[in-house]
């Protein structure tokens, strides 16, 4: 339906000669679009409009509101809005472009100013190329929402095609962010490759070995303000106009977002966040299963072994993401015996305030949810803390202290029957090879028979299908002697490094959450106080279920806390 009024020609030549139109020269370009033809350049749109201008002596022109750089899928541009600022003041009445899409790209905004917005203030606009013009009615006019539409298609093939080229840039490994992640700069020479800056690089190790000692986020960030270490906005001179009193204050967010980036092992993690579609700039955050993770793109800053440190040590913290402030040594590692979910942290600021510290306690996750489901299970932590330690130290002297020569005996006893077993395990995994090898030329003389018509094609695709489940399940097999195999060459070394391990353990007078994650499975407790430690070594296991190394019943619960339950 038409918002205008039909009248003669007649009556609309009238209007035209006698009214003075109070022009806006409209121009927009935007490499973005695809405006990248020498016809749609701000001069050739100038020189367009200016012609068509002085060849109607009722036309002024009352300024030019030109868009250099903006994209016509949106109509957040600075020239636009000061050009309808003017309209609604009433200093313009009319609006000139040299087509439809140097208003806007998208349909659905360019036909609500072009059909309700300019009608409604009285405004005559007119695409000169596509022959559009809002006082007439001609045919053109009815045209005009097609356009927009084709317009509007337009940009959507050239955002796909943008798309398309950024993806394969970086899957291919290059860095196409604006600023460098903290810790490295581009490469002078080439912007898509990362370098180290040294300077950061040094903090972000730091970082790094804070955290495995134990600190947590709040902990750390006060550290490196304490140390008047610069802070990234700092170092690189960005958001000055916008200081406050904690500009110059390290945040949790900051130091988590680093203690999480694969970049600082070298890896580039792409596609991290993108935009909701081609009309919108507004960006949401990729889920992890769908990024990309380009390796080895340029010089690590952190060791892999250190990272997946603290990747397991996080993992183990469901928490971290939250506030650390209220953090202890064996956060993540100790569960329910009862019911199997986590023990979480609970403190009381009445006792901060009564005493001027925080009392912490455990509680269990599934109390905490679902009251009737589970028990408290409350325990100081404090004082299980001290009792742990002190049973963890008990298991890792009594594996250093071990009767070494009942072990050598049995370890030449183990040595022999390993070597028989791996000769066993090498015997099956060629046996296996050779036989994948077989079914592998099975199904290709299989495949050239059923090309020759020698077999039929539902013979061929019920002897395949036979033949390739025979070899699945054959390589199946070797993987699982592969995998003993290997635990067969690893029981060595797993004695050196659980005998590394506990020497450290025995030395510290409190240890570190790094050491514990490289030592500690899980710890469960029961509500009646019977604590269960889970080494990842099997052997320091063995040893803390001995009857003269168990753990006796811990009585843990805050006195306090049990006299007003």
């Amino acid at each position: 339906m038409n918002d205008y009024i039909l009248m003669s020609n007649q009556a609309l030549a009238k209007i035209k000669s006698n009214m003075i139109f109070k022009v806006a020269m409209y121009i927009r370009l935007s490499r973005e679009d695809g405006d990248k033809e020498e016809s749609s350049s701000v001069t050739n749109q100038r020189n367009i409009i200016t012609r068509f201008i002085k060849e109607n002596d009722n036309f002024i022109i009352v300024d030019e509101y030109v868009d250099d750089g903006y994209t016509g899928t949106n109509f957040n541009r600075p020239a636009f809005q000061r050009m309808i600022k003017d309209i609604e003041k009433g200093k313009i009445n009319t609006v000139i472009t040299k087509d439809l899409s140097r208003l806007g790209r998208d349909y659905i905004d360019t036909g609500r100013y072009v059909q309700r917005y300019f009608p409604e203030n009285r405004v005559r606009y007119i695409a000169l190329l596509d022959g559009i013009d809002t006082l007439e009615d001609a045919g053109m006019n009815d045209i005009a929402p097609f356009k927009s539409v084709i317009n509007d298609m337009y940009v959507k093939d050239i955002s796909k095609k943008i798309t398309s080229a950024l993806k394969e840039r970086k899957t291919a490994g290059n860095f196409l962010a604006t600023t460098a992640p903290y810790g490295y700069m581009k490469n002078p020479e080439n912007k898509y490759q990362l370098v180290i800056n040294e300077e950061e690089a040094k903090v972000v190790k730091y970082i790094f070995r804070l955290y495995l000692q134990g600190n947590g986020l709040t902990r750390i960030a006060k550290i490196l303000t304490e140390e008047k270490i610069p802070v990234p906005g700092v170092s690189r001179n960005i958001g000055n106009t916008r200081k406050t009193k904690l500009y110059n204050c390290w945040k949790q967010t900051t130091i988590s977002r680093i203690l999480k980036n694969p970049v600082y092992i070298g890896n580039l993690e792409q596609f991290k966040r993108k935009k909701v579609n081609y009309k919108s700039k507004k960006r949401i955050s990729v889920p992890k299963e769908d990024r990309v993770i380009c390796y080895n793109t340029h010089e690590p800053i952190i060791k892999k072994e250190e990272f997946d440190k603290v990747q397991e040590i996080i993992t183990g913290n469901s928490t971290f993401s939250k506030s650390t402030k209220h953090d202890y040594l064996f956060k993540g590692f100790l569960y329910c015996a009862d019911c199997g979910a986590k023990l979480y942290l609970t403190y009381s600021d009445y006792a901060y305030k009564k005493y001027g510290e925080y009392r912490y306690t455990t509680i269990c996750y599934t109390y905490s949810k679902y009251y009737n489901q589970c028990s408290r299970h409350s325990n100081s932590i404090p004082i299980l803390e001290k009792v742990l330690i002190e049973n963890i130290k008990k298991v890792c002297n009594a594996y250093l202290n071990r009767d070494l020569e009942k072990e050598l005996i049995e370890m030449i006893e183990k040595e022999n029957q390993k070597t028989e077993l791996e000769q066993e395990y090498n015997k099956k995994i060629n046996s296996l090879e050779t036989k994948i090898q077989d079914l592998n030329l099975c199904i290709k003389n299989l495949y050239m028979d059923k090309v020759k018509n020698v077999i039929t094609e539902k013979d061929y695709i019920e002897l395949s299908k036979n033949f390739t489940q025979e070899r699945e399940d054959y390589t199946n097999e070797k993987e699982e002697l592969l995998k003993l195999r290997t635990n067969l060459k690893n029981e060595n070394t797993n004695k050196q490094e659980i005998e590394k391990i506990a020497k450290e353990f025995v030395s510290l007078r409190k240890p570190t959450k790094e050491l514990l994650s490289r030592l500690i499975d899980k710890i469960t407790i029961s509500e009646d106080n019977i604590i269960t430690i889970y080494f990842k070594f099997k052997e320091l296991t063995d040893i803390s279920q001995m009857k003269e190394n168990r753990m006796e019943q811990c009585k843990t619960v805050n006195k306090r806390n049990k006299k007003n339950k």
